[in-house]
């Protein structure tokens, strides 16, 4: 598959994501993003996704702990998300996949600076688990953004 057949076209509206993972991690994250009504990008290595992240605010991004064969210590795109400043941060829902984690686990998550923790073991069932830590996310967030476009600033 070419570079840009795993690109989706996205227009104002869209529900957007980025996936940045191994094989595996590709595979079941586009077919569930799918499912769940969202257009998606795909990264071949970090300089691409932090591009991508510059100039495309995703509604929600996939990344393997090992993407492109980085550590989670060493991880260019966590690395490229965790000083960003929060007012940005809270429009985009993470989700960090790995075999060091155990799925669903908020200390994991939130240690990691992510929304979502899942064990490669898991991917099968990551439609269910993405449905519902993306209301949960929508939820916990609405009336921060509800206000900023109240303000008019987002």
């Amino acid at each position: 598959m070419s570079s840009q057949e795993k690109m989706d076209f996205f227009e104002l509206g869209d529900k957007t994501s980025l996936i940045c993972g191994d094989a595996a991690t590709l595979e079941a994250a586009t077919t569930s993003l799918r499912e769940i009504g969202f257009k998606f990008h795909t990264a071949e290595t970090p300089e691409l996704a932090i591009e991508r992240m510059r100039y495309t605010n995703y509604d929600c991004i996939i990344i393997h702990e090992n993407f492109a064969g980085s550590s989670l210590r060493t991880n260019a795109v966590l690395s490229f998300l965790a000083p960003l400043p929060m007012a940005q941060r809270r429009f985009w829902f993470v989700c960090l996949v790995g075999p060091s984690f155990k799925t669903l686990d908020a200390m994991q998550a939130f240690a990691q600076s992510v929304h979502l923790v899942l064990n490669p073991a898991d991917l099968p069932n990551l439609t269910a688990i993405l449905k519902k830590s993306l209301a949960e996310f929508e939820l916990l967030y609405r009336a921060y953004k509800e206000s900023l476009a109240v303000m008019g600033e987002k």
